[in-house]
């Protein structure tokens, strides 16, 4: 009980500021810009389809689908507006249908405009083939939409990402959610398509962006109520900071210098990182995009750490030795509001990101919290291809929660 006495007090400057308003002229999810890209084919999709899925998994495209460029308003936790650039994904239909909607949190990529997920070139490196993704999921019948998040949009270059704050990505996924709507409504001109979203919006994310949906998912009652969130879908999420520090220190420059920017002294980077990494740590993350940060940021604890926060992340001491900074890591863990949204875990049992220990302790905290959860484990599976072998799946589950049916729930034996 001391403990959590501890954490809420140094909490509570921070969650002041998540309570604030929105301003009264901003409207999230409004849109502010529109622009037609391109049709992509049934045949060119099917193309795709069989490059990134595994045999089992592929399922013929549907629909060919027109591709938007879109500009939208979100918040930050000041409630003042933030321009947010997404990738708009449309699947071509003839007459008036109603399609369910499906929005994509992506994986860790940087902070900087160049790293944003809209930025991937899978011919040059592959960050996960969103558009890929996203296109063989709109080709099955579903508005989907891919927002980069906070920060990426912004003219002023020194902005960065708010790299794994919770709340900043929770309104950026909602406001995604709400941007469709907007979109598609009846007075609107923003896309050449007779389709209407449906009463059914799925959040999905990978990696960091499954923080991303479990926080939109916590957030979803006081600050998105009249999204109709039907269901979240987490592939191999990141749940717990501290556990992520631990076992994947090469991302800790990125999300310590972002929480430095965005929360202030209270993150002390030299009281974090060895002192050989500090002198060009920040223009490090500035230049390089995540995918280059397991070729440079050691991956040992010893070398990448100060020797007693390193000790601390291995013995689980963090809130005893560094407490402020732990409450933040708090903070910033998603997923325990209670609520009756459905959600649906993809998991690989060989994941050295979220080892099985850590998948297994955030379930039971999150059945405990009195959620429902459907949890698929894949046998032999690392942290990286969970969606290439989970597509039937996922898209079944969807398409059970849209019918209003019962799914799978690993809570209710709890």
């Amino acid at each position: 009980m001391k403990q959590l006495i501890l954490i809420c007090v140094f909490l509570l400057p921070f969650m002041a500021v998540q309570a604030q308003e929105t301003t009264p002229d901003v409207v999230p999810g409004s849109i502010l810009e529109s622009t037609f890209v391109e049709t992509q084919s049934m045949e060119a999709i099917d193309a795709i389809i069989d490059h990134f899925y595994e045999v089992g998994q592929r399922v013929p495209a549907e629909y060919a689908v027109d591709v938007y460029h879109v500009v939208l308003q979100s918040t930050n936790e000041q409630g003042d507006a933030i321009p947010i650039f997404a990738q708009l994904f449309v699947p071509q239909v003839d007459e008036a249908t109603e399609l369910p909607v499906f929005v994509l949190g992506a994986g860790s990529s940087g902070l900087v405009d160049k790293c944003a997920p809209s930025q991937e070139d899978p011919n040059v490196q592959n960050w996960g083939s969103y558009k890929a993704y996203m296109l063989s999921i709109a080709a099955r019948g579903y508005l989907t939409i891919l927002p980069d998040y906070a920060g990426f949009s912004d003219d002023d270059a020194e902005t960065i990402q708010p790299y794994y704050v919770s709340a900043m990505a929770g309104h950026v996924l909602l406001d995604a959610g709400r941007a469709i709507f907007s979109l598609f409504a009846p007075d609107a001109d923003y896309v050449d398509s007779p389709a209407t979203p449906a009463q059914a919006v799925f959040l999905a994310g990978y990696s960091q962006g499954g923080q991303s949906i479990f926080a939109a998912k916590d957030l979803w009652e006081t600050y998105a109520p009249e999204l109709p969130l039907a269901g979240v879908v987490g592939y191999a999420p990141v749940t717990n900071m501290q556990s992520h520090m631990l076992h994947l220190p090469q991302l800790a420059p990125y999300r310590m210098y972002a929480w430095q920017g965005y929360y202030g002294d209270v993150v002390d980077l030299n009281a974090i990182f060895a002192d050989t990494w500090l002198p060009t740590l920040e223009e490090d993350v500035r230049s390089l995009c995540v995918i280059d940060a397991a070729g440079y940021f050691s991956s040992s604890l010893d070398e990448l750490y100060q020797p007693e926060f390193a000790e601390s992340l291995r013995a689980g001491t963090l809130a005893q030795d560094y407490p402020e900074l732990d409450a933040l890591f708090e903070l910033n863990n998603p997923g325990f509001a209670q609520n009756e949204i459905p959600a649906l875990i993809v998991q690989g049992d060989q994941d050295a990101t979220i080892p099985m220990p850590d998948h297994e302790a955030f379930v039971d905290l999150y059945c405990a919290a009195g959620n429902h959860l459907t949890d698929i484990i894949l046998e032999g599976m690392n942290h990286f291809h969970a969606r290439e072998v989970s597509y039937r799946d996922v898209v079944g589950w969807m398409e059970t929660v849209a019918a209003g049916e019962p799914v799978p729930d690993v809570c209710a034996g709890k």
